[in-house]
């Protein structure tokens, strides 16, 4: 089972914002892989958490229990206020032994995010094209033992770890979400500009 937060509950997607947290059929990457625009790599996470086995056999789109949506400007602010965005909703779903893991997390993506959307002059999404600098779109969706992470961005370019340089202050960010993530990658929505990159926490 596969998962998007650009898929309704029945199966299209929307026009307007999407309904995060609906498991799909597709295709599964492996850990710390990242697919080129185009092709799809979205977490392989098993039978839709939250729900008895055999629901989730019979209805693939049955939502996650937890899950929120936030929308923020491409600013330097935007990691921060992202971060504590993901602190206060794990503490409200009693996930209080993910918060730091998923606060780095939160932060490397959503900065990587930013710096990728903000030389931008506009994009499409969810079928509608805006001009301006894109927003950065964060998904949390989560049952009692994972928290899955998902960042859009307005930039078709896939995001490519760095070499690390001893000296450098910047360029680990990919390297700390495939160590402190059960798996990771990226992905192309359906109707969209740019990309969603995603990273799996397990308790």
């Amino acid at each position: 089972m596969t998962y998007s937060p650009l898929v309704s509950p029945s199966g299209a997607a929307p026009d307007e914002e999407p309904a995060p947290g609906q498991s799909v059929p597709g295709t599964s990457g492996d850990a710390g892989s990242v697919n080129t625009p185009g092709t799809a790599s979205t977490p392989d996470t098993g039978n839709t958490p939250g729900t008895a086995g055999a629901q989730q056999d019979e209805d693939p789109a049955v939502p996650w229990p937890h899950q929120s949506y936030l929308e923020l400007g491409a600013l330097p602010t935007a990691a921060p206020c992202a971060r504590l965005h993901t602190t206060l909703v794990l503490w409200e779903w009693g996930l209080d032994g993910l918060v730091a893991t998923a606060g780095l997390v939160v932060s490397e993506l959503v900065s990587n995010a930013v710096e990728a959307s903000a030389p931008l002059s506009g994009c499409r999404f969810a079928g509608q094209w805006a001009p301006g600098t894109p927003p950065v779109r964060l998904w949390l969706s989560a049952d009692e033992q994972r928290l899955v992470i998902q960042v859009w961005d307005g930039d078709d370019r896939p995001p490519v770890p760095r070499p690390v340089v001893p000296e450098a202050d910047s360029g680990r960010g990919l390297l700390l979400v495939g160590s402190l993530s059960s798996e990771w990658g990226c992905y192309t929505p359906e109707k969209c500009s740019g990309k969603v990159v995603w990273a799996v926490i397990t308790g």
